[in-house]
């Protein structure tokens, strides 16, 4: 009776571990991506922009958001 149940299960549990595979292949190979391809870029790129190697023209103050009485060409009409 054991092996019984034991012969009819087994397709239902290769499936189930075929599913699981596909899963893990597709959640490693999306790592695998990102350690290779992504995570280099974003290293280097932040690395030379600390240094002041990519946009070394640009001033800290222009790139911070303004409030609305210090952008250019704004008039506040109410102030609290």
């Amino acid at each position: 009776m054991v092996t019984l149940l034991y012969i009819d299960t087994w397709p239902f549990i290769k499936f189930i571990g075929f599913i699981l595979f596909l899963l893990i292949a597709f959640i490693g190979f999306w790592c695998l991506t990102f350690l290779v391809c992504i995570l280099p870029y974003w290293l280097t790129y932040g690395i030379a922009e600390n240094k002041g190697k990519i946009n070394a023209n640009v001033l800290p103050e222009n790139v911070k958001s303004k409030t609305l009485p210090q952008q250019m060409n704004v008039e506040v009409v109410y102030k609290k």
